[in-house]
């Protein structure tokens, strides 16, 4: 019964935007209609409740389903909810870890640090001393999430056409499922935190707060609490005697490494999510987090590489490789799409690039060509889209393009492109290639006794050559049917003129008018008119 009230509500909210997109595309054909349809849909999303925000700010990161005005418009969602009763963080709490908040803190605020739409989060001092942070999950807030993403993804499969031109629902819901039940266990976040501390413990300016494991759980998290400046608190810190550029680049070549060398990187690097203290940079919120497979880092170590070395041959191919075809592929003018694109960004002065013009340059294309690429790819292009706003805000004259050619420059190195070649990997094609080797003169002498003897065969395999027989039977199907109806009308207009024949000379007109009508509706409705 909750079910359909919630369902019912959802449905008359967002048919309200579905009238609205109608409106806006089809009667008055406003030139600013996506953006309108963008605010819309943001605040229809805001009228929904906690759940549905959650749901906007994950659709958010994906540059590659929904066109860059959704993006930014969900982004300005705000993860705000009202704060939920202090007995229910004791409540939950002694469900989870089986302690009374009275038996592991010495203190803990009623006044929540924050109150956003999964979880609030509560200062406390552990009885050994520590300051913490305990952030609790919203309750019901996972019963919920996945029964409104269970309605939309049904109300999914009804969206009108001309809806999917703007994005694909279903997909992006599905997808936004699978994210929110990893972000909604508590101890997924507990674990990245600790690999990407493991992964930095060299990286003398990194560093992230202490995870407390014996008292977090699937609704519980407890953490160091960090007191130090916002990165985005110039005044303070410049006070404090910090450098903004040494800061940023810094930041610059950390998120470098995590990129290009761990495959493991920070998936929501917004200004909150910084926090300076002690010469260190503390990353904090480890909720969404990019992690690169072996062969997509190695593909993109391979398009830095033909980017410093303007070799457009070697980006195009990599940018193959990364994406995967949703149809037939045309690969001549996805090589023009591409050679045009770093061309003009390759000519551009470094400085004047933009990052997140590039990236939904980029992603745009792949999208007009019908091709998908990996889904954590989107999570890096919206991480370096947000992380280019921080650096504008923080040093706007560095030239962050330098900074990156600098730190690949230093790293391209015979010793790291060696570590990039795994052993085994090595050994299997090197064996793999003297196989082929030893069989190649056996082979060739096969294919030219073939020739000499006659037996060899051709086959000649074209793209699309069964549609294009079918268009060429059709053609001359309409060819000879013309040639009837044109000789049907000599025979009959004769006919007419001959004594005894007229009758029989008005039913050949009478035919041959119904094979020319019945010719020009089958062309008509083939669309070839």
């Amino acid at each position: 019964m909750a079910n359909e009230k919630r369902l019912r509500e959802i449905v008359r909210v967002l048919s309200d935007y579905g009238v609205r997109f109608v409106y806006h595309h089809k009667i008055k054909n406003k030139e600013n209609s996506v953006e309108l349809d963008a605010a819309n849909l943001r605040r229809a999303f805001e009228k929904l409740g906690p759940s549905f925000i959650k749901i906007g700010q994950i659709l958010s990161t994906r540059l590659d389903i929904l066109p860059k005005p959704f993006v930014d418009e969900l982004s300005l969602l705000q993860d705000r909810a009202p704060e939920f009763p202090f007995a229910e963080v004791e409540r939950i709490f002694l469900e989870e870890t089986g302690l009374a908040l009275g038996e592991v803190f010495l203190q803990i605020d009623e006044k929540p640090l924050a109150s956003a739409s999964m979880a609030q989060v509560h200062k406390g001092i552990l009885r050994t001393g520590e300051e913490v942070i305990v952030k609790v999950q919203r309750p019901v807030i996972d019963e919920l999430l996945i029964q409104d993403l269970d309605i939309l993804i049904r109300l999914s499969e009804r969206v009108p056409k001309s809806m999917v031109e703007v994005f694909d629902p279903k997909e992006a819901l599905q997808q936004v499922k699978e994210n929110t039940l990893v972000e909604l266990d508590f101890r997924n976040e507990a674990r990245m935190l600790n690999e990407f501390r493991d992964t930095n413990r060299n990286v003398a300016c990194v560093a992230v707060p202490r995870v407390y494991d014996g008292l977090t759980s699937r609704r519980i998290l407890v953490e160091e609490y960090i007191e130090g400046t916002k990165i985005t608190n110039r005044e303070e810190l410049e006070l404090l005697g910090y450098d903004m550029e040494d800061i940023t680049r810094k930041l610059m070549l950390s998120y470098l490494k995590q990129i290009f060398r761990d495959g493991f990187f920070h998936g929501d690097p917004h200004p909150g999510n910084f926090i300076i203290k002690d010469s260190k940079i503390y990353f904090i919120d480890f909720g969404i987090m990019g992690r690169l497979q072996e062969q997509t880092k190695h593909s993109l170590n391979e398009l830095i590489e033909g980017l410093a070395s303007r070799d457009i041959d070697l980006m195009v191919r990599v940018c193959l490789e990364l994406a995967t075809p949703r149809h037939p592929l045309d690969k001549r003018v996805l090589y023009n799409d591409l050679e045009h694109m770093f061309d003009v960004y390759l000519s551009a002065n470094m400085k004047d690039i933009r990052m997140t013009e590039f990236i939904t340059d980029f992603i745009r294309m792949f999208k007009r060509h019908n091709l998908s690429i990996p889904s954590e790819l989107t999570i890096l292009a919206k991480a370096l889209s947000i992380l280019e706003g921080v650096f504008q805000d923080i040093a706007p004259d560095l030239n962050l393009i330098d900074t990156a050619k600098d730190y690949l420059r230093e790293n391209l190195t015979i010793e790291t492109i060696l570590q990039r070649f795994d052993a085994e990997k090595l050994a299997m094609k090197g064996y793999s290639a003297l196989r082929d080797a030893s069989e190649l003169p056996g082979n060739v002498t096969k294919l030219l006794k073939q020739i000499i003897s006659g037996r060899l065969r051709v086959n000649i395999d074209t793209d699309d050559l069964d549609e294009k027989w079918i268009d060429l039977k059709k053609m001359a199907n309409r060819v000879v049917m013309s040639l009837i109806i044109v000789g049907l009308l000599l025979a009959s207009s004769i006919m007419s003129g001959t004594p005894g024949g007229q009758y029989l000379g008005q039913g050949g007109f009478v035919i041959s008018g119904l094979f020319g009508l019945w010719l020009l509706i089958s062309i008509y409705r083939s669309g070839n008119l």
